[in-house]
């Protein structure tokens, strides 16, 4: 694997140096970076989630009281799995296209008169524009929100804070989000 050469300095010997012979191999370098980067890679999304869980109040002072005769909206999934609280629905104006998707998922703590704002994120679904079939585009009206629910004061109620198109609408629903 090694070779020793002499060094001259001046003509005259100053020593042995070992000097590698082979070049490096090349599928082993591969698999070593390519695990690095998928370390990195990996410490960099759960950094991202964990960061992404923020959980704070939500000053709601300014908004409109929304009701669900004026919007279309659902709730379709409220789940508690592994310490984590996912809730999935959709909320939007009839007859008024989603050309900025900007919802939020609020927890309504009812003892303390508290909202909460959770990490919500909108959600490209096509099919609610499909089935509404007025013209008006709706495809971005979805959002998710995923959170600890350690987080969370027990007993909260699910609030959709719509600010689509400009508007800003509070409205409650009667979703208990767990207890």
């Amino acid at each position: 694997m090694f070779s020793e050469r002499s060094l001259y300095v001046g003509g005259q010997a100053a020593g042995r140096v070992k000097y590698m012979d082979r070049q490096y191999d090349k599928t082993k370098m591969g698999k070593i970076v390519f695990g690095l980067f998928a370390v990195c890679a990996a410490g960099y999304l759960l950094l991202l989630f964990f960061v992404n869980q923020r959980v704070i109040r939500a000053d709601v002072s300014g908004c409109e009281a929304g009701t669900a005769e004026q919007m279309e909206i659902k709730i379709e999934k409220i789940e508690s799995k592994y310490g984590y609280l996912e809730v999935r629905g959709y909320a939007y104006e009839p007859g008024v296209s989603v050309d900025i998707a900007d919802t939020q998922v609020l927890a309504y703590d009812p003892v303390e008169d508290v909202y909460y704002a959770l990490p919500t994120e909108n959600v490209r679904k096509e099919s609610l524009t499909k089935q509404a079939d007025d013209g008006f585009n709706y495809d971005y009206a979805q959002f998710r929100s995923v959170t600890r629910l350690s987080r969370l004061p027990g007993g909260c109620r699910a609030c959709i804070w719509y600010r689509c198109n400009g508007a800003d609408r509070l409205i409650h629903t009667e979703e208990v989000l767990f207890y």
